[in-house]
C-alpha cells in the first residue's frame, strides 16, 4: 500500500525546482503516480481494494482528489473501478512491463530513423544540449538515478519531437502521460544505479548523434532500440528482486 513517505512527497513536491517550461503536477496527478508506483512494485496485490477514505487520510486530502487519481489510474489500465463497489488494483506482471518496453523500443527506433531523415537543425541542437546535460550527470559518481533517468527521457523525447511524424509524436507522448510507461521512471529508481551504467547510456546517445550527423538511419534506429532494451533489462532486474517474480524469456527481445 502507499506509504507515509510517499504521502509526504506529495506535500513536498511544490518545493522541488522544476525545469523551465515543465508543468507542475496537480495533487490528483501526484497521488495517481504514487499509487500507480505502489501497484507497479507489487505493494498492492492484484484484486486488492484501494479504499478512498484510507488513501485520503494518508495523503491528508479530501476524497475528491483521491477519486480523481483513481479514475486516472483506471484510464491507464492499472485500476478497475466498479460503481458502488469501489476501485481494485489490476495485476501488473513483469511480462506486461517487458511488453511496454518492447513497444516503446520499436516506436522510438522508428522515431530515431525519422529524426535522421528529417535532419532538423533545431532537433540536432536540442539533442546536443541534452547530451551535454547527460554528460555532466554521468561525470558525477554520486548522481541520483532518478534525475538521470528523467534526463534520458527528455533526450529520447527530442528524437520523436523532431521526427516529422505527427501520429508517432502523439503516440509516444501519450505513452508518457496516459499509460503505465509514465510511472516506470517516477518516484523510485529502477536503473542507472552505477557510474558505468550511466556512462553506457551516454555512449548510446553519442552514437545516435554521430549516426544522425552522417545520415545513418539504420544505426540510429538500432541504437534507440538498444537504449530501451538495456533499460528494460535493468529495470526488470530491479523489479524482479523486489517482487520475487520472474519474466518470460520470450519477452526479452534484442536490438539486433
Amino acid at each position: 500500500m502507499a506509504t507515509e513517505l510517499q504521502a509526504r512527497s506529495v506535500k513536498e513536491a511544490a518545493s522541488v525546482p522544476r525545469r523551465r517550461g515543465d508543468r507542475p503536477r496537480t495533487i490528483p496527478e501526484q497521488i495517481a503516480d504514487h499509487l500507480g508506483t505502489a501497484i507497479l512494485r507489487g505493494e498492492y496485490a492484484a484484486g486488492e481494494r484501494i479504499r478512498e477514505q484510507e488513501v485520503a487520510q494518508l495523503y491528508g486530502v479530501s476524497r475528491g482528489p483521491v477519486r480523481e487519481a483513481i479514475r486516472s489510474l483506471a484510464r491507464r489500465g492499472m485500476v478497475e473501478f466498479y460503481p458502488r463497489r469501489g476501485a481494485y488494483a489490476v495485476g501488473v506482471s513483469l511480462d506486461l512491463i517487458a511488453d511496454f518496453f518492447n513497444l516503446r523500443a520499436a516506436l522510438l527506433g522508428l522515431a530515431a530513423r525519422c529524426f535522421v531523415r528529417v535532419a532538423s537543425p533545431v532537433g540536432m541542437a536540442e539533442l546536443e544540449a541534452g547530451i551535454t546535460r547527460l554528460r555532466s550527470l554521468a561525470a558525477d559518481p554520486l548522481t541520483d538515478p532518478v534525475p538521470f533517468a528523467l534526463e534520458v527521457g527528455r533526450a529520447g523525447a527530442t528524437l520523436y519531437r523532431h521526427c516529422g511524424n505527427a501520429h508517432l509524436i502523439r503516440t509516444l507522448r501519450e505513452q508518457v502521460h496516459g499509460s503505465l510507461w509514465g510511472l516506470i521512471w517516477r518516484e523510485r529508481p529502477l536503473d542507472f544505479f552505477t557510474p558505468e551504467r550511466r556512462r553506457q547510456t551516454l555512449d548510446i546517445f553519442l552514437g545516435i548523434e554521430a549516426a544522425a550527423r552522417r545520415g545513418d538511419e539504420d544505426e540510429a534506429e538500432r541504437l534507440a532500440r538498444r537504449l530501451l532494451f538495456e533499460s528494460r533489462d535493468h529495470a526488470l532486474e530491479t523489479l524482479a528482486a523486489v517482487r520475487q517474480e520472474a519474466v518470460d524469456p520470450a519477452k526479452m527481445l534484442a536490438a539486433g
